[in-house]
């Protein structure tokens, strides 16, 4: 494979993940196709919540820096560990039951 085909290659993987997975994410979340709904990390209250959004974000650009490093291979331990710090609770609500209140009388 030549030098040149390998840097167009890591580029394309590199501009998939960094623009593909967000809008995937995007269409799934609000089509009535799809089974993916995430819309509770990004919302509170049926609204889009600004904190939330730019929370996503910066964990977003955490993530492809993180992809970056790893297909350039000057990724080190200490990047994974600082990425977990991002990931844990993110995941965590992603699968923690559903906590609606209901109306006091």
């Amino acid at each position: 494979m030549s030098e040149s085909t390998k840097e167009l290659t890591f580029l394309g993987v590199f501009v998939i993940l960094t623009f593909g997975v967000p809008i995937f994410v995007a269409w799934a979340s609000y089509s009535d196709r799809s089974n993916i709904d995430v819309r509770s990390l990004w919302t509170h209250n049926e609204r889009i919540d600004k904190f939330a959004i730019i929370l996503m974000g910066t964990w977003w650009v955490h993530t492809t820096s993180l992809i970056l490093w790893t297909l350039m291979r000057t990724v080190v331990t200490a990047d994974y560990l600082s990425y977990m710090g991002w990931a844990l609770p993110i995941i965590a609500k992603m699968y923690a039951p559903s906590t609606e209140t209901k109306g006091t009388p």
